[in-house]
């Protein structure tokens, strides 16, 4: 009886996480899809199409895309450090509290990404090593985003001194970084080639979870060896 209990309490702790992480997601996907209907339908075979691209990136990326990503990586925060209120009591708090500030660091993230992207596709000459090195750079990139989105939701940090504690946790911690591109890039490449449906129900929420856990659990050794070091 002892083993069935056991068993339902799992059962009943995965469906919980499943809704608060499926309720999480799915508010910033609707957020997101403008976004994400730009990707699909503006076609970027001519150069109206180009211009207009970026444009819809440069406008929808700080609006909705940052402040909607910031708002999930904030929740996931609120989970780890276990508060206990209504996931979406939760993102909604999240996102007003920290819209002016997503939306301002939005606009160079999204200045960066775009030209990150136009390089990639339309500035390719076809060299292996050139690609390689424009690959490389998203990657970093990407990592880089996530570390700072982390750290946006966990400290109390002007815009510069985020943008600089990104930089040096990205490059002063491989393992940190190996966990958030090897996680971030299976979860990705399931939702998009595999299971669509991952996108609007899990994808974002568990990205973050998974992303601020693997940071958190850095700054709390980080902390750990520096008190270390002071006792010492």
């Amino acid at each position: 009886m002892q083993e069935v209990s056991g068993i339902m309490g799992v059962f009943y702790t995965a469906s919980e996480w499943f809704l608060k992480m499926a309720t999480v997601n799915f508010m910033w996907f609707i957020m997101s899809l403008p976004l994400f209907t730009a990707f699909v339908v503006i076609d970027l075979s001519h150069a109206a199409g180009i211009v207009f691209f970026g444009a819809a990136v440069l406008l929808f990326t700080p609006l909705l895309f940052f402040p909607a990503t910031a708002a999930a990586f904030a929740t996931a925060r609120d989970w780890l450090l276990g508060r206990d209120s209504s996931s979406m009591k939760m993102y909604v708090s999240n996102l007003k509290a920290n819209y002016k500030d997503s939306m301002k660091m939005g606009v160079p993230f999204a200045a960066i990404w775009l030209v990150w992207y136009y390089a990639y596709f339309y500035l390719r000459t076809g060299s292996d090593s050139l690609d390689l090195l424009f690959l490389i750079i998203g990657l970093a990139l990407f990592i880089y985003t996530v570390n700072f989105l982390s750290i946006s939701v966990h400290y109390r940090m002007n815009p510069k001194e985020r943008l600089v504690n990104a930089f040096f946790v990205t490059t002063g911690s491989p393992l940190l970084s190996l966990f958030i591109l090897g996680s971030n890039g299976l979860l990705i490449w399931i939702s998009v080639v595999k299971l669509l449906l991952l996108l609007p129900l899990l994808t974002c929420s568990l990205s973050a979870f998974l992303s601020f856990s693997a940071f958190y659990s850095f700054t709390l050794r980080v902390k750990n060896k520096q008190e270390a070091k002071t006792s010492s």
